[in-house]
């Protein structure tokens, strides 16, 4: 009876540490970005706010928990960095629809004008973890994914 007890109790125990695992930890978007725009060699981008979302993405502040965009302010770099926590599963949903829609829109507009840009976007995507949503269009991808991944994943 002693060790069926204590089979019991230590599968619970590893059923409740794998539950912890792997999921999505609390990040500071806020935070992420400032790591980021240390690391972005682009220094033509320019800070987006709450007022931006619906026009230029169509996202609805309603959605979001945080969120924290950096994009290009020159016109012809396609650069784009935008991050966002939405308030819950169903809002994630919607917000990562408008960033695919958004990714989607740059690759039509750089396909025949910005060949190099259209060549780099190709690298690039958006992601969900959990409520995060990310979508990162830079040369530099896989070096700001890594410091996004770091914050978001558990």
């Amino acid at each position: 009876m002693k060790k069926l007890l204590s089979l019991l109790l230590a599968a619970a125990m590893l059923c409740s540490l794998a539950a912890c695992g792997g999921g999505t930890k609390q990040a500071d978007l806020s935070k992420v970005m400032a790591d980021m725009k240390a690391a972005v060699s682009n220094k033509e981008m320019m800070d987006l706010s709450a007022e931006d979302l619906m026009p230029n993405y169509g996202i609805d502040t309603a959605d979001v928990k945080q969120f924290a965009a950096y994009v290009d302010s020159t016109g012809i770099k396609g650069d784009e960095i935008i991050f966002l926590e939405g308030k819950d599963a169903d809002a994630a949903k919607r917000i990562k629809e408008k960033l695919d829609a958004r990714y989607q829109q740059k690759e039509t507009e750089m396909k025949d004008y910005l060949p190099e840009e259209y060549a780099m976007l190709k690298k690039c995507g958006v992601n969900q973890n959990g409520n995060y949503v990310s979508m990162i269009v830079s040369p530099q991808y896989e070096e700001l994914n890594k410091i996004y991944d770091a914050a978001v994943k558990g």
